[in-house]
């Protein structure tokens, strides 16, 4: 892998993938990152991180003990006017106060380092600098903390579905070839049952997507992406089938204009006014764009996509691709404020993707120029665009991310609403959601039915759906159909 360089900036390089670089080259120093006034120092040895410290009085070892009930508010007055009038360290006067045991204390300023890193995870903006060699204070001691397992649960925990779904979506049609680093990886993450059937699959030959079916959850996304991260896997094309289009950037991008918004606050008044209303007038035309050529794509061909020209060559289709994807990214859209048309720039931006795999291989774009003067074309990108969009939603529908799931069920169902699949997800997702949306969730189900009736999992679907909204006779009659099929049919 390549040279870790000295420092950067966390929305390019998060913790996680950090913490991850920082273990496979077995790094010896501090890692220092910083957050507007937050700081925290991680001391690693060997790449294994070993002690933290943070400037939040919130992460004190005293707060951390009170908050978890294992001291009462006087005993943790007590050990704050002992650490203020003898100067010790706050364990020193946990074990001088005889409030909690040797084995407790060591427990806690263990917890302490993993705490104090774990909300790192939740950075999507500040910076880091790796300071080499840099010892461990004297009266420090050192509290191995198990990288693998830390950077698990933290992206399970902080990152979320959509984001790990975000980072893998251009692995999902590919088969894990196991590397040197699978074993121990996948070990490391053998606890967790998802994970661990995640693992198993890999290892057995599916795809990532069909792996992701067998038990999509946050922890299995997050083992995913660990041994992407990490090393643990190459990703190879099936024999006999195109790898997936739709393939998202690495990192959040950022948009330019918003640097330069932000560059361009002064001090003065005036000059925030016109900063602010510079700013509010660009998200808005980038709104409107978003959804002009949204409603567009059935129209263009992957060129117009791009906004190239048929004889294009393939650097400039290259630059096409690089500044369409940093403009309509749907993760930067949605730090501008932009989440309302997520739907429509989900769309587009695997659009996009889509277009760039095709234009950017000389062999599939040669096949495609081939097939333009083909009526069944457009058909068939709409075809497979629309299910790539169904199957990142249909893996979060399964995670249970229903809010997130609609972001991309909803675009599926729009590009080819005669799938009954596509409906039934969209259906569910619409029912399972706080609140649930039940007349939209039964005018999806309802069609999926009439579109195959042989759907066992559609008919339990409406069914639930139905019973919840009053209609009872209804409901029994559609999770009977359901158990007649299949027995064993659920709504999952």
């Amino acid at each position: 892998m390549a040279e870790i360089p000295q420092e950067g900036e966390l929305s390019r390089l998060p913790v996680a993938r950090l913490l991850l670089d920082l273990r496979r080259q077995r790094y010896e120093g501090a890692l220092r990152l910083a957050m507007e006034r937050t700081e925290k120092c991680i001391r690693l040895q060997g790449g294994v991180p070993i002690f933290a410290e943070s400037n939040l009085p919130s992460e004190s070892l005293g707060v951390q003990l009170l908050d978890d009930g294992a001291i009462s508010r006087e005993q943790h007055a007590q050990v704050s006017q002992r650490v203020q009038e003898r100067g010790v360290k706050e364990g020193s006067a946990l074990l001088d106060l005889g409030v909690l045991s040797p084995k407790q204390i060591f427990q806690a300023l263990k917890d302490q380092v993993r705490r104090r890193i774990m909300s790192c995870f939740a950075w999507t903006e500040g910076t880091w600098a790796l300071e080499p060699g840099e010892p461990l204070p004297e009266d420090a001691q050192a509290f191995r903390t198990e990288p693998v397992g830390l950077v698990f649960e933290g992206l399970a925990r902080h990152w979320g579905p959509e984001r790990l779904l975000a980072e893998l979506t251009p692995h999902l049609d590919r088969i894990a070839e196991p590397q040197a680093a699978f074993e121990k990886l996948s070990a490391r993450l053998r606890d967790d049952v998802d994970a661990r059937t995640l693992c198993e699959g890999l290892a057995a030959g599916h795809s990532l997507g069909t792996a992701l079916q067998s038990g999509a959850s946050p922890s299995a996304l997050a083992a995913a992406w660990i041994l992407d991260a990490a090393g643990g896997v190459a990703w190879q094309v099936p024999e006999g089938a195109e790898a997936e289009a739709d393939a998202t950037p690495d990192v959040v991008l950022v948009f330019e204009d918003q640097a330069e918004a932000q560059e361009s606050v002064g001090d003065a008044a005036a000059a925030r006014d016109t900063a602010s209303a510079k700013t509010d007038r660009r998200v808005e035309e980038l709104r409107s764009e978003v959804l002009e050529r949204h409603a567009a794509l059935t129209e263009l061909d992957h060129y117009g996509v791009l906004g190239v020209a048929r004889e294009a060559a393939a650097e400039a289709v290259k630059s096409a691709y690089l500044k369409a994807a940093k403009r309509f990214h749907p993760d930067a859209l949605s730090g501008m404020g932009l989440g309302d048309v997520r739907a429509e720039a989900t769309a587009l931006f695997a659009r996009i993707a889509r277009a760039y795999a095709t234009l950017s291989d000389p062999e599939s774009r040669s096949e495609y120029n081939a097939g333009l003067d083909g009526n069944a074309t457009a058909d068939a990108d709409r075809i497979a665009n629309a299910e790539a969009l169904y199957r990142k939603g249909d893996i979060l529908l399964k995670a249970g991310d229903f809010s997130a799931a609609l972001t991309f069920l909803q675009p599926a169902v729009e590009l080819w609403p005669e799938d009954p699949a596509y409906r039934s997800s969209l259906g569910w997702a619409l029912f399972k959601r706080t609140p649930p949306d039940l007349p939209a969730a039964q005018e999806h189900l309802q069609r999926s039915v009439e579109l195959d009736d042989r759907d066992a999992k559609a008919h339990y679907r409406l069914g639930l759906v139905l019973r919840e909204a009053g209609e009872k006779d209804a409901g029994e009659e559609h999770l009977a159909s359901a158990r007649k099929i299949d027995p064993k049919v659920s709504g999952r």
